[in-house]
């Protein structure tokens, strides 16, 4: 099982310590203005931001400010939100599990009650190119069919797809072409005005600018590979030209994208369950990976009951965080590894952890133990049995 040699290989990766890979982290101030935030993202090249109150890091990031509608007043106390975070001895793949829940880039390392730093993405990614990572394909990885928008579109509608679906990446289509990719970062840029427009002119000038076609914004440096590419030449392509992502093509046909998060989930968690169960973005607390643990070795016990063909499960586990609160809705996706078919997948979403695993423990019990049936019914229809 492909899953399982990955998470072998991926071992001594996991276990790292993450001391050597800290990197400067950008500070702010609840009374820090949006417009003062994001100089200090632009000058720092940095994607997520952090405060500590009362040994709690709040933090926001480049896509959460995308919503602001007054750069210039607003302050960035509203936008922050509780995050985890980690100690200097703590593991890669704690790190990792964080990322990928949270959809963020970057984790807060803590000493004596104070930020010291981070750990990015990026700094994970160039430790994973530092091993044989040659027969790990993209076509393991990548995310297939993803959203695009024609340049003819505003950049409004650009930034309502990024925050309504939680992505930081939209290929761009020119005549039927992939020409660039707008980031989050490009439409937080393109709504910053000039210094001749003038501070008085914040609010109205950014809500024109959003009005604008995205035209030629984002980047055409966007590295290209195809399914068969190794996992080696796609990080070192991504490092060399400093983006974000990959995009995925055949013959000319965009057929996905991988973004840091697809990377980083081969550091996938593994729990002991009937059938292998592997966790991409494990929840912080331990509450929650035990529930995780208990619900899915139950219905993965009863499952290979009725269906013995399943191979492996992998679970996705998102959390939306907004505003200033604790509570976020989960999405929570598992995909059913079977030798002979394509991945079947199923996905629910809700604010209470617990009732979203039973919705999605119902959903496979429901319809897999329907196909389980059905094919038992073809079997006995060829040994010539009656069907009850």
């Amino acid at each position: 099982m492909i899953t399982d040699t990955i998470h072998g290989h991926m071992k001594d990766i996991q276990s790292t310590k993450i001391k050597s890979l800290i990197s400067k982290a950008t500070i702010i101030e609840p009374t820090d203005t949006l417009s003062h935030v994001i100089n200090k993202i632009t000058k720092n090249n940095s994607y997520d931001v952090f405060y500590i109150k009362d040994k709690k890091i709040l933090s926001t990031n480049i896509r959460a400010l995308l919503d602001a509608k007054n750069i210039n007043t607003m302050k960035v106390e509203s936008f922050l939100y509780p995050i985890p975070h980690v100690t200097q001895n703590d593991s890669v793949q704690k790190v990792a599990n964080i990322i990928t829940h949270y959809r963020i880039r970057e984790v807060p390392v803590v000493d004596k009650n104070k930020i010291i730093g981070v750990v990015t993405a990026q700094r994970i990614i160039k430790l994973l190119s530092s091993i044989d990572n040659k027969w790990i394909k993209a076509s393991l990885i990548y995310t297939q069919n993803p959203i695009t928008v024609p340049s003819d579109e505003t950049i409004s509608n650009a930034r309502r797809i990024m925050t309504t679906k939680r992505i930081d990446h939209l290929p761009v289509l020119n005549q039927d072409k992939i020409k660039q990719v707008i980031t989050s970062y490009h439409i937080l840029q393109s709504i910053i005005p000039s210094e001749k427009q003038g501070r008085k002119s914040m609010g109205s000038n950014t809500t024109h600018a959003l009005e604008f076609k995205i035209g030629n914004i984002g980047s055409t440096r966007i590295p290209q590979c195809s399914a068969n590419d190794d996992l080696n030449k796609i990080i070192n392509s991504m490092l060399k030209a400093d983006t974000t992502c990959c995009l995925v093509n055949l013959q000319g046909t965009l057929q996905g994208i991988i973004t840091f998060r697809d990377i980083l989930g081969l550091l996938a968690s593994k729990l002991e369950t009937p059938i292998p169960l592997y966790i991409v973005g494990m929840p912080d607390d331990q509450q929650n990976v035990n529930l995780i643990s208990s619900k899915f070795s139950k219905t993965l016990k009863r499952l290979q009951q009725v269906y013995t063909e399943i191979h492996e499960a992998r679970v996705s586990i998102k959390q939306q965080r907004s505003g200033n609160k604790k509570e976020g809705k989960y999405e929570v996706t598992i995909m059913i590894i079977t030798p002979h078919h394509t991945p079947l997948i199923y996905n629910s979403v809700g604010f209470d952890l617990s009732e979203v695993l039973e919705d999605l423990s119902e959903k496979l019990l429901r319809n897999l133990s329907k196909r389980a049936k059905h094919r038992s019914k073809n079997s006995i229809r060829k040994i010539g049995l009656p069907i009850f």
